[in-house]
């Protein structure tokens, strides 16, 4: 981005293709709206917290489009939400945290579905067609379930700094 004249911000063609090709990404493949991939890139973009208001007129959409979008990335842990001294807007930030809440999102739901999947096997009895379909179903998620984890992890040893490994001074004797 360079500078310009709303808040600060001036979109360039390169930009617009970026925020453009999210928006379609996300739209496609996604399950979100187009929009809210064009406020991802915006967001990823931005080198300062934008406005509700800033964020619509900046991809020349509506506020309330805006709003409900801004709200569901907020849920999901890729948007945070802040406040600025002396301004009572609310401000939007791409949360450094978004990929590892991602990873938790996605455990957690398949968690939940391997334990869905285990109630009904329970109940379906041992001569039930449907068992071998339930089992390998369960058996498949938490496969997938370890390989998220796995994931998670070595995320997670990426992304933290490194440890400081100190020293120790030698004694020294008192002669």
């Amino acid at each position: 981005m360079e500078v310009g004249d709303k808040d600060g911000l001036f979109l360039t063609p390169e930009d617009h293709r970026f925020i453009e090709a999210l928006g379609l990404h996300f739209e496609n493949r996604g399950g979100f709206p187009r929009i809210g991939g064009r406020m991802l890139g915006l967001l990823m973009l931005a080198p300062k917290p934008l406005a509700l208001g800033s964020i619509a007129e900046l991809l020349k959409v509506s506020p309330a489009s805006v709003s409900t979008n801004i709200r569901h990335f907020h849920e999901k842990g890729l948007v945070q939400e802040i406040g600025l001294p002396g301004d009572r807007r609310h401000y939007y930030v791409f949360s450094d945290g978004a990929w590892d809440h991602h990873f938790e999102e996605a455990i957690k739901g398949v968690t939940e579905c391997v334990q869905i999947m285990r109630t009904r096997l329970a109940s379906l009895g041992l001569e039930n067609v449907c068992q071998q379909r339930f089992s390998s179903t369960i058996e498949f998620f938490e496969f997938f379930l370890g390989m998220v984890m796995t994931a998670r992890d070595r995320w997670r040893d990426r992304c933290s700094p490194p440890q400081a490994t100190t020293t120790p001074e030698p004694s020294r004797s008192i002669s």
